[in-house]
């Protein structure tokens, strides 16, 4: 009996913990990597100039993220020569946060960061980070290198 008491104790308490990603400092440096990436692209999409150009010399970006950005644009350009694409494939949207991206939620999941525009919740964004050696990686975002796994919606 006393073991049956002590077992659905422990249960009780670790179904209350925190997750260890919510504890983990690699976690926490994941979803600070999101977060300055999606900012410093708001800031830089916002001074007018190239932004195609820091994209692809960002080193806070996988290759094949870069890669994969830098093939979504040329698509849009060959497909639509006057327009482009006619949405940004980062944000997957038209639109965005003028003031920058906070933490909206992470899903289990997926492993994927959401973000959400400060003051302005109905800007949404999906950012896939990675570990590569001892940095952490934008591997994903919008449309970008994403897998149908992360929910993803044009705003």
């Amino acid at each position: 009996m006393k073991q049956i008491v002590f077992l659905s104790l422990l249960i009780f308490i670790s179904c209350g913990s925190k997750s260890k990603k919510d504890e983990s400092p690699l976690w926490d440096a994941h979803v600070s990597c999101a977060l300055t990436f999606m900012n410093k692209y708001i800031e830089q999409s916002s001074t007018q100039n190239d932004i195609d150009e820091w994209v692809q010399s960002n080193d806070m970006t996988t290759a094949s993220f870069r890669a994969e950005y830098q093939r979504i644009i040329a698509d849009g350009w060959a497909k639509e020569p006057e327009m482009g694409l006619g949405f940004d494939p980062i944000l997957n949207s038209q639109d965005c946060a003028d003031k920058g991206y906070e933490l909206d939620f992470v899903d289990d999941k997926t492993s994927c960061i959401h973000l959400k525009g400060k003051g302005e919740d109905q800007f949404k964004v999906v950012v896939k980070v990675i570990k590569k050696g001892d940095k952490c990686l934008v591997d994903g975002a919008g449309v970008v290198n994403m897998s149908s796994a992360a929910p993803l919606s044009i705003n």
